[in-house]
């Protein structure tokens, strides 16, 4: 059931902000939130972040999606991987990592108030980059307005954005267990990797390493029957890209690690 109160909450909130800076990966949260500046009228510029973590068909699908709208944006090139918080991938990543990239944004734009697509969903999660964003005052309107991930999904598609089922794309840090520590060359790998894949109509899939080095592609359980009908030319794809040892597993959800050990 959809909850208009809540979008109308959220619009009223946004307008509120003057000229606000909107980080924008392209994901369904941060383009339901563009798309409901959009609606109110409000003016606002994006920032997309880009580098080895993110995937380049994501950014060319986030800035074409800017592009079509005729919404002004500026890219950052950020390397998180210099850091040796990053690097060395303990638990607690996912701050500095926050904490780096959204710096660089602030640096970029000076005083101007910056969003994000955090929502209310992921205020119960384990998400250290949420007290970065807090040390640094950056807003996140739709957990404000304690919009959840599936409330995000029903109001994108009331208000007609397209694709309201996109599939979540997190970093590809995300695909490195605690401690193993990504490297550029494994990274870009598994990008390829991943991105061949979804030409059979793969769609929720992570390619992950776990702490032990097993390598896992997790699928999400409603894919199974296209996982099974291109079973041998998956195979093929992890062979080539160096993940011949991967299991492929089956799961309701492809996020997080727990989901894969």
């Amino acid at each position: 059931m959809v909850d208009t109160m809540k979008l109308q909450a959220l619009e009223q909130q946004l307008k509120g902000f003057f000229s606000p800076v909107l980080a924008f990966s392209g994901g369904i949260d941060s383009r339901f939130l563009a798309h409901s500046m959009c609606r109110a009228g409000i003016t606002f510029s994006a920032v997309h972040i880009t580098g080895e973590h993110v995937p380049r068909v994501e950014s060319e699908k986030a800035l074409a999606w800017l592009a079509e709208r005729s919404l002004p944006y500026r890219t950052i090139k950020v390397s998180p991987l210099e850091l040796p918080e990053v690097k060395e991938n303990g638990k607690q990543r996912c701050y500095h990592c926050k904490r780096h990239l959204f710096s660089a944004i602030q640096h970029s734009v000076g005083d101007a108030t910056i969003l994000d697509g955090t929502n209310f969903s992921d205020l119960g999660q384990y998400r250290p980059g949420l007290k970065a964003l807090a040390e640094l005052g950056v807003i996140s309107p739709l957990a404000v307005a304690e919009i959840t991930k599936a409330e995000v999904r029903l109001l994108a598609q009331h208000t007609s954005m397209d694709e309201p089922d996109q599939p979540s794309t997190p970093c590809l840090l995300t695909r490195f267990a605690y401690g193993v520590a990504p490297e550029l060359s494994t990274l870009a790998s598994l990008e390829k990797c991943e991105a061949e894949l979804r030409t059979f109509g793969l769609r929720e899939i992570r390619l992950r390493i776990l702490a032990d080095g097993t390598q896992v592609l997790q699928v999400a359980s409603v894919e199974n029957e296209i996982a099974d009908r291109y079973h041998d030319a998956i195979q093929d794809v992890l062979q080539r890209e160096g993940f011949c040892s991967a299991q492929i597993r089956y799961s309701e959800r492809v996020s997080g690690f727990h989901d894969a050990s």
